[in-house]
Formats: structure tokens, sequence, C-alpha cells
């Protein structure tokens, strides 16, 4: 597990990145938007917060109400149609609600009325060779995550995983459709040498007007095996939101509804990003 070293080194580099003239619009998710319109040497920056209310945590058994407090994105475009990215949340604080059957042993910090954790990175590239800015697109999107939970204070898993999907996108005046199928391999916290293979998907129906872009989409992912492994449950959501571009500032926010596994009810994320050269 990352010490605090990494997780402020990680910090600093991405606040000291908060500098620049615009070059690009993009929005921060999901992963197809940046890479349609990120050129080389592009960089964008985000900040933000999410609530998630009812989220269920299988593996310890916990449920409550979750916010995710420094949720970050760091996007640069290595070349066209070409970007790695870094995305994830600085702290993870759960107001426990229920308490459930634990399948590990608990940390005492969870003996109270909440508990908190930092949250996991995802690092990943992207690549859109086919295709550009209107008409149809094509690519790949490969992603780790890398643990940096601790499984015992009851929120993440410890786990590595990894997911791999093809991007396709299709765009016509205001209008885009976006789409991020492929499977993830995730890593299961309790059996050594075990895993799950899960469809991991997701879409979006963008339309832009003006300085605005509205959004309605759909996320999660799906297992293919009889027997699900705890802790790599199923998970879907809805969304729907927008963003809003104030020069070299993207403002976003959404909210979503929870169709499958232990997702929330309900949740609501916002955050800022900034684009730079």
């Amino acid at each position: 597990m990352a010490g605090w070293p990494v997780r402020c080194a990680l910090a600093g580099t991405l606040l000291s990145m908060l500098a620049g003239s615009l070059h690009a619009q993009a929005r921060r998710d999901p992963a197809v938007q940046p890479v349609i319109e990120i050129e080389a040497g592009d960089l964008l920056v985000g900040a933000g917060l999410g609530y998630e209310a009812n989220r269920s945590f299988p593996l310890s058994g916990l449920s409550g109400d979750l916010w995710s407090l420094g949720r970050l994105t760091f996007v640069y475009g290595l070349a066209r149609a070409v970007a790695i990215e870094v995305r994830g949340d600085l702290q993870h604080v759960l107001t426990i609600e229920g308490r459930g059957e634990s399948a590990i042993e608990l940390s005492p910090a969870t003996d109270g009325a909440s508990t908190s954790d930092f949250g996991d990175f995802r690092v990943g590239v992207l690549l859109m060779p086919f295709g550009g800015s209107e008409g149809l697109s094509g690519g790949a999107h490969v992603q780790v995550t890398l643990p940096n939970s601790d499984e015992k204070k009851g929120i993440g898993t410890n786990t590595t995983d990894v997911r791999l999907s093809l991007l396709g996108s299709y765009g016509s005046g205001p209008l885009r459709v976006t789409a991020d199928v492929g499977v993830a391999i995730l890593e299961a916290p309790l059996q050594t040498f075990e895993q799950n293979d899960v469809l991991a998907y997701s879409g979006e129906l963008l339309y832009r007007t003006g300085h605005v872009r509205l959004a309605l989409g759909v996320d999660g992912r799906a297992s293919t095996r009889g027997r699900v492994p705890i802790g790599t449950e199923d998970l879907g959501e809805v969304r729907t939101g927008f963003d809003v571009r104030f020069g070299a500032w993207l403002l976003d926010a959404e909210v979503a509804a929870g169709y499958a596994g232990s997702s929330s009810d309900w949740a609501f994320r916002a955050g800022a990003a900034y684009a730079l050269r």
C-alpha cells in the first residue's frame, strides 16, 4: 500500500500544473472524450467530490452514505488521439448505517459511526487512432487500478485490477455518442491466485449547445461467472449531468441512480477541471 510520501507527491504534482491557456476541451468521464479532443502536449487537471447514498461493501459487511473527497483527474496528450490518465480519490468517508457479516477482520476504526480510508488510483492509456472529432471514431483503453486502500477499514478491497476495452464514438453536429466496452480482470480479495473476469461497459449521449454540454449515460460491470467472489460484485449506474466551459475552466456535475449489485441508491458528483498546454 502506498504511503504518505507517494500520495503527497502525486497531489503536489497535480496542483502545480494549474497554470496555462486553453488548448483542449474535454469531459473528465467517460474516457472517450479526452482522447478525441486533446492534442499532443495538452493537459487536463481536475478535482472534485462525490456523494453516494446507501452504498454497500460486501467484503466488510458495512453500508451507508459514502463521501469521496479530492477526486483527482490528470489527462495528458502524448500525441494526437493518444493520452495517459491518472484518476483517483484522496479520501473516502463512510457514515456507517448498516453492519452485516464481515468476511475479514476489521480495524477498530470501524467500531464508531464512521470510517475513512484513502481511495485507489487508476492509471491508463487511451488510444483513438481511427476517425476524429466528427463522424465515427474508434480505439482502445487499458487501465490498471493500483491498491491504495486498507480493506480492514471497510471501504476498499486493496486489490489490483486491470481493464481492457474498445472505444467507439460517433459525432454529428451538436450530438455525440460514446461507448467503452471490454473486460475487467478483478483480483479476488480473499482467494490467492483467483480473479473474476467481468464485462465492463460505459456509454454516453452528449449534446452541446454553446459552452454547455448535456450528458446522459450508463456505467457498470457485470460478472461472467456463476459464483461471484466476494468483493467483485456487479455495479451499475444511470447518469445524467452537464459541463460548462469558462475559458480554460471546465465545471461539471452529475446525478446517478444505481441499478445493480452493491451500487448506491443514488449519487451526486461535481468538479472543476483546467485545460492547458
